[in-house]
């Protein structure tokens, strides 16, 4: 049996504290197992997406190099023109966006959910002007954790249903049918995450389309998040949302719009909290110069610094991405693998996102497989709803398995829940109608 590495990742000195680090429930689960002697062998993180490695070795080795000037603070709220002006040709290029002054780039150092954060405060703002409520964001289900920074703003949440095993994505009536259950003048937001998460679809242009038809219908903002845009192999048609809303007309764009990239997800540095924050040029000095600085100063140099050398050689990035491109695929490929052919048959895999989606084993409640996956094997897992921990969302009955790790680790993970029956394997042939998000909660 496969088993990983036991210096593989640093849960232990992550967790190596007096007080409860948080609240999630898998991470006191994983508390409970270490405490109990870890009695499957060291934990395998694979509900989070994070690694704790795969770093391209340039830029490492670019962070040792800063400058000593580097470590105070900078002068623009958009971030070391260095790094900015790098990644605007390298958003303008991969994102095949018009070379025009219609829209500008900032660097975000605090994540792409704090740049989220900022624009919805921007749209309750501008509607409370107008005596109006924060009103609705409306993505598609199942769905990244908007409600998270959303709802505590006082916006309501709403989804477009999808069937998340069809590989085609919602349809223009799915979108149209979910904006028409809303009050009038209620949409607020309409979320395009055409490299979706967890699914992994990559969503056609027609798709988008229909999402931007219904924020411009309703002078709703628009939120790109275009987290997972940079994972999708090159033999793909990559579908790039900013490109399409560039593309129309300026009456047809909706409301504001702003559209947000991780750099960390490309490169396994979450931790840097580095990514780009793309808008019309009006709203982005309004996010950087009006609500940034509400919460948070302009610093991380030092990181932007290592990030601007590793972007501007785009020979290297390319080949580093494509390297992580073709190993996440064999990976996919391997976890399909061991599932048991209706399984199989059922799991959401797409090519846009790090991620397997399987049923949970017959007869099992997707919170109790979750918990039993830790507690006897050291295995964490999540549910298919990204860190949907607030809002009304109900569970899919499909667990998500990150891709991230090296396949050994995965394998051995593997084998672990197939000894312990928590395995949609060989031995769970039965099928069993998969349970899906049948209307917008």
């Amino acid at each position: 049996m496969n088993e990983p590495r036991r210096e593989g990742g640093p849960l232990r000195e992550l967790l190596a504290d007096s007080i409860r680090p948080n609240h999630l429930p898998d991470v006191a689960w994983l508390q409970e197992y270490l405490a109990g002697g870890a009695p499957a062998g060291e934990p395998v993180m694979l509900s989070l997406g994070e690694t704790w490695d795969h770093t391209p070795a340039a830029l490492l080795q670019a962070l040792r190099e800063v400058p000593s000037t580097s470590h105070g603070y900078q002068i623009s709220m958009y971030g070391l023109p260095l790094l900015r002006n790098v990644l605007k040709e390298y958003v303008a290029d991969t994102q095949r966006l018009p070379r025009t002054a219609e829209w500008e780039v900032a660097v975000g150092w605090t994540g792409t959910r704090s740049a989220m954060r900022d624009f919805a405060v921007l749209v309750a703002r501008e509607r409370a002007a107008q005596g109006l409520g924060p009103g609705t964001v409306l993505a598609v289900a199942p769905a990244w954790d908007y409600a998270g920074f959303a709802e505590p703003l006082g916006f309501t949440t709403a989804y477009v249903p999808f069937d998340p095993a069809a590989a085609d994505g919602p349809s223009p009536a799915d979108v149209r049918a979910a904006v028409a259950g809303l009050p009038a003048g209620e949409l607020s937001v309409v979320v395009v995450n055409a490299q979706h998460n967890p699914t992994g679809a990559n969503w056609s242009p027609q798709q988008v389309e229909a999402l931007l038809d219904a924020a411009a219908e309703h002078g709703a903002a628009v939120l790109v998040d275009d987290a997972y845009y940079g994972v999708c192999p090159p033999g793909e048609p990559v579908t790039s949302a900013l490109e399409i809303l560039l593309s129309r007309p300026h009456d047809s764009r909706g409301g504001r719009w702003l559209g947000v990239r991780s750099l960390g997800k490309q490169f396994h540095c979450n931790g840097w909290a580095l990514g780009a924050l793309i808008a019309a040029p009006d709203t982005l000095d309004t996010l950087v110069n009006d609500l940034r600085p509400q919460h948070t100063f302009n610093y991380a140099i030092h990181l932007q610094w290592a990030m601007a050398q590793w972007l501007a050689d785009r020979p290297a990035v390319e080949e580093y991405l494509r390297g992580e491109q073709a190993a996440t695929a064999e990976k996919r490929a391997a976890v399909l693998a061991r599932l048991a052919p209706d399984s199989a048959r059922r799991a959401i895999a797409g090519p846009a996102a790090p991620y397997v989606l399987f049923p949970v084993p017959d007869g099992m409640e997707l919170g109790d497989h979750l918990r039993r996956c830790v507690l006897e094997c050291g295995v964490l897992l999540s549910d298919a709803w990204p860190l949907a921990r607030t809002g009304s969302t109900k569970r899919t009955g499909y667990a998500r398995m990150y891709l991230g790790p090296d396949l050994d680790v995965l394998m051995a993970a593997v084998d672990r829940l197939e000894a312990a029956k928590l395995w949609p394997g060989p031995a769970d042939t039965a099928g069993r109608a998969p349970e899906r998000e049948p209307t917008a909660p």
